[in-house]
């Protein structure tokens, strides 16, 4: 995948695409466009910018061009969140972790998370010295 930013429109168009599967441009028309007020000339720019940027691909299907996804959701994810972490945040985690550390509005199934997560780093780091 190339590293490229996705606006969110493109990103809601992504998710549209994962959840449905294979879908040609008429249907995420309808089914995607109408519902938000979005022209079927956007629908198509947008699925075609999806496409350049290697996030959807074309398949064949009985005559019908359909787009799906071309990587896993966290594949699309971890790609983003790094080049948040590079672009915005100048590759420190830092200032991304101390975010979640202050905010009050973590679930506590959340925190829990981020706990379990931060002792999976824990481990990996003793593991390597």
């Amino acid at each position: 995948m190339k590293r490229t930013t996705l606006g969110d429109q493109e990103l809601a168009l992504l998710r549209f695409v994962a959840n449905r599967g294979p879908t040609t441009t008429g249907e995420a028309s309808l089914h995607f466009g109408e519902p938000n007020g979005l022209a079927r000339s956007t629908i198509e720019t947008v699925l075609a910018r999806l496409h350049k940027k290697g996030f959807l691909l074309k398949v064949a299907d009985s005559g019908l061009i359909r787009y799906q996804v071309a990587m896993e959701h966290h594949e699309v994810v971890g790609g983003l969140v790094e080049q948040f972490v590079q672009n915005t945040l100048g590759g420190s985690l830092v200032p991304l972790v101390s975010h979640f550390v202050q905010r009050s509005n973590l679930t506590p199934d959340e925190a829990a998370e981020l706990e379990r997560l931060v002792a999976k780093l824990d481990a990996g780091r003793r593991e390597e010295n």
